[in-house]
């Protein structure tokens, strides 16, 4: 099929928010490189504000509640059938949008499916004789896919932050009127093997706010809201818990104010990338080769420690071979702390 042939390609892109926040780059070049292209996007309704930088694109939520159960999933592939797309791309790689995309398949349709590069992950985590080369990351790869579909294109350049705009009341009112410089920072997981160790943590909010104007800890789950709503007790001219109180949206706002974020292989390194905030990375389990350190990132803003065990998860959940979690304790919140200034610049 050639490109003139395809007048409207569905997109499929289910699974998990970091992997969704990735993707958005890929579609910003195919939107840009073709205008004429009618592009429905079946995603889940709360990623919604992930895409709001691809303009013209239309939207199917796979999670409405008339698509739920297996009569739902009927009432879904029927929706999709009746939409007439000339291609699929299945960004995704997930049991439901292989089930769907490839019912989807007569002759004069084009599927293409997403390689999630398992093997060269577990050569990168296996205990010993691990293969040390970058994985190819999921945005270069979902143009790739695109490319294979007879829609090539170059990836856009990275976002780079305007600041530009004022914060609306809702973020307002909890972040206040910006003077200096603002610092995000997302350290704790729900997995060791990528979680900052606590005693650092709290070292490194105490560090940032005896320096900066307002420093922001976000977090998700009760036990990460905790440590937030702590360190917002404890400076509370200075640090501001966001923890479970902005939308999606507001989020992303914010990270735009944001001069600096200091954060772990979680969601908020992939959503400031969108916004085109720098982030300081900290890796421990995982590595910046398993995917990538945020798309337009600067490697060097990118932490970790030498060590022959890692990386040893792709996402964090395996226990630590010695028990000790070295990888991530030897992170010094003053190493951190100074890489901060390096990119800030100004005293508060």
């Amino acid at each position: 099929m050639n490109t003139s042939s395809i007048k409207h390609i569905l997109v499929i892109r289910l699974g998990s928010l970091s992997s969704a926040a990735m993707c958005v780059h890929a579609l910003r070049g195919l939107v840009r490189d073709f205008p004429e292209l009618r592009v429905t996007l079946l995603t889940h309704s709360a990623y919604e504000p992930l895409f709001a930088a691809v303009a013209g694109v239309d939207f199917l939520f796979a999670d409405q509640p008339q698509y739920r159960g297996l009569a739902g999933k009927l009432r879904l592939w029927w929706h999709i059938q009746r939409l007439g797309a000339d291609a699929v791309a299945d960004l995704s790689a997930t049991p439901l949008s292989r089930l769907l995309s490839q019912s989807l398949t007569p002759w004069r349709r084009r599927v293409a499916h997403l390689d999630k590069q398992r093997l060269e992950g577990k050569a990168l985590t296996r205990k010993f004789r691990k293969v040390m080369v970058q994985r190819t990351p999921l945005p270069t790869r979902s143009r790739d896919l695109f490319a294979s579909l007879g829609l090539p294109f170059c990836m856009p350049a990275p976002v780079r932050r305007t600041n530009t705009s004022e914060l609306s009341h809702a973020v307002e009112i909890l972040s206040g009127k910006k003077r200096s410089v603002w610092v995000g920072a997302s350290l704790l997981s729900s997995h060791h093997g990528t979680c900052y160790p606590l005693p650092l943590a709290a070292e490194l909010i105490k560090l940032l706010a005896s320096r900066y104007e307002r420093v922001f800890v976000f977090g998700d789950g009760e036990y990460q809201r905790q440590f937030c709503e702590g360190m917002q007790s404890l400076y509370p001219s200075t640090v501001v818990s966001v923890a479970g109180k902005l939308t999606l949206s507001q989020q992303l706002e914010l990270l735009s104010h944001l001069d600096v974020v200091v954060s772990i292989d979680n969601n908020i390194l992939r959503l400031a990338s969108l916004v085109g905030t720098p982030v300081i990375s900290l890796w421990g389990a995982t590595h910046p080769y398993l995917e990538s350190s945020g798309y337009g990132q600067d490697p060097k803003y990118a932490i970790q420690c030498d060590l022959p065990c890692r990386p040893c998860s792709t996402s964090g959940r395996r226990r630590c071979l010695f028990g000790s979690y070295e990888c991530m304790n030897s992170i010094a919140p003053e190493e951190v702390f100074r890489r901060v200034k390096a990119i800030t610049g100004r005293r508060k």
